[in-house]
Order: structure tokens, then sequence, then C-alpha cells
């Protein structure tokens, strides 16, 4: 009689692993929360033109997630609406009659009008960019953002973009502000202000203006004691940056901001509009794979320190190699 025990065992011993294997590759599966089939419908509501490579980045980010327009994602974007309030809320109201699963919001007000108009909703709402969210009442903290709000913050980086113009032009006494007072955003920026430290010592000359023009005619007729421009944000100023970066340069005064501007600008201390899209992108896809808003903390996104020594050149600047050496991009 023959013996098949050994053979038995054997035999068993790989029915074992190849369970074993299938339970493991059934766990796994389970873990990595595969995306739902159906395609994921956001709708975008954006107010300045300027924040538009965000929704790019955006896009960029959820294409790199494996999110094929047309096929795993479509965006409903009717384009950049006027920034007021009520325009805003029509256009939240049509994107939610349109059945999005999610809303990509850019901008603070955007966000906040959104998040009135969906509360009570299921809809969740990604935002990227936005400044002091927990200030302006979005989320309840950045830990814990709450409610079904999560998104990128540019924090508040205006005091230390003072300070690197500061730092970069060392005989700066008094620096120029332009800004128009109707945009909400300007004067969110202007409250940081008192952020700024002491130890800078320097005054601040605030200038009101409607228009490019106004803020173009009002450097090329700076004050001789003006001795630095500085740029916030500003629907109004943004989408023409280089005519006030121009103008500053033919005044022969250095100029510097908290924003991504033109390539003529002397310095800058600011985020990406289109990496902090990139990022929102990851927070839609965990959203769109089952996990709540609420259990999403809040991104802060990188800044970045320019510096152009060509326009340092054409002012008459010199920059130290100590300041150079702390610069993520020097465009020479």
């Amino acid at each position: 009689m023959l013996d098949h025990g050994p053979s038995r065992g054997k035999t068993r011993l790989r029915w074992n692993i190849l369970i074993g294997m299938i339970v493991l590759g059934l766990l796994l599966a389970a873990c990595s929360s595969p995306r739902p089939p159906d395609p994921l419908t956001i709708g975008i509501v954006n107010h300045v033109e300027s924040l538009t490579p965000a929704f790019d980045g955006f896009k960029a980010g959820m294409a790199a997630l494996g999110y094929v327009e047309g096929e795993d994602v479509v965006y409903i974007y009717d384009g950049v609406i006027e920034p007021e309030y009520h325009a805003l809320e029509r256009e939240v109201e049509y994107l939610l009659a349109q059945d999005v699963e999610m809303l990509f919001t850019l901008g603070n007000l955007p966000t906040l009008v959104a998040k009135q108009v969906a509360a009570g909703t299921n809809i969740p709402i990604v935002f990227s960019p936005i400044m002091n969210p927990v200030e302006e009442g979005v989320v309840e903290s950045l830990r814990c953002p709450g409610s079904n709000l999560t998104g990128v913050t540019n924090g508040t980086g205006t005091a230390k973009a003072l300070e690197w113009l500061v730092t970069i032009t060392p005989q700066a006494d008094k620096v120029y502000l332009p800004y128009n007072p109707d945009d909400s955003v300007s004067l969110l920026v202007l409250s940081m202000l008192d952020e700024v430290p002491p130890q800078l010592d320097i005054e601040i000359v605030l200038g009101e203006v409607q228009s490019v023009e106004e803020a173009v005619a009002a450097i090329e007729s700076l004050p001789e004691d003006i001795d630095a421009i500085f740029r916030i944000p500003s629907p109004t100023l943004d989408p023409r940056n280089r005519e006030l970066s121009q103008a500053a340069i033919r005044r022969g005064v250095p100029i510097g901001g908290n924003l991504i501007m033109d390539e003529a600008v002397l310095i800058t201390y600011a985020a990406d509009d289109f990496e902090m899209g990139k990022q929102a992108a990851r927070l839609a896809d965990q959203i769109h794979r089952g996990v709540k808003p609420a259990d999403l903390p809040v991104e802060t996104a990188e800044f970045y320190i320019t510096i152009n020594l060509k326009t340092a050149e054409m002012i008459g600047l010199d920059i130290p190699d100590e300041i150079l050496e702390q610069a993520d991009i020097i465009l020479r």
C-alpha cells in the first residue's frame, strides 16, 4: 500500500497559503478605500481671476491621483463670478441644483457663501486658498474643522513678508501700501498688520486707490521719503501686478509683497496658488473615498522666498549673499 501522507500534507499547506493570500488581498483592498465607480462631479466657485492657478493646480492634482477628466471627474465651472455676495450665492445655488457631489471654492468670500448656502446638506466643501479660516468663521479649528468643510490656508504671512522686504532694504523707514477699500480680502490682510514686529521700526503709509491707473500714478508721484512699496492681495490690482512693479522700478523704489506677483517684483514671500490647488486635490480624493471633511485637518501651504536680482540691479540695490542663501528662488 502506498503512503500518501506527506503529499496530502503538502497539498493542505499549499491550500492554507493560498487561502491566506486571498484573505490578505481582501483585507488590503478594504483598507485602500477604493474610489466609488461613478464620476465625481465638482462645482467650482471663483471670484478672482488671479486665483485661477489654484483651480489649475486642483485639476493637475486630481489627474495625478488617477482622475481622468470627463470619466472619473466632471468639473462644472462658469468662470470668475462677480465678487459680490448675492452673485456668489446664486452661483452656489445653481451648482447645488446640478447635483454636484462636492464644491471647490477659491478665496474667503466664495467659501463663506458656500458654507451658508450649503448648510443643512451633505455636500462637502474643499477650499483653497483662504486666509485665517478660523477667525473668519469658516472652520471651528484647523485640526478639527467641523461641519462639512476642509481645505488649504495660506496662513498669515503678511508680517513675515513685510519683514523680508525690510530685511532686503534695511534703510527703509516708510513703506507705502496701496489698497482698494472695496476689496474685502485687502481689508482682511490689513487687519493682520498688528502682527508686524515692533522691532521693524517702520511707518506704513496706506494709500487708497480705486484702480490700477490710480495705483500706478500714486507710485510714480510718491514723496521722496517713501523707501519701499508693499503689496497685499487685491482683486482690483492683482490682474495687472506687472504695471505696479514697472512703476516702482521707474521710480527706483523696491517693491515686495505677500502674494505671487510677476517677475519684475523685487521680493515676495508667498505661497504658490497652483501648489495649494494640488494640496486641495488630495483632500478631495480622501473625501471621495469616504473620509468626512470634519476629520481632515486644514492644511497650511508652504511659503517661498523669491528674489529678483535683475530688478535689484535696476534700482541700484545690493543684496548680501547671506540673504540670497535663504531664498528659495533667485531670478538672475
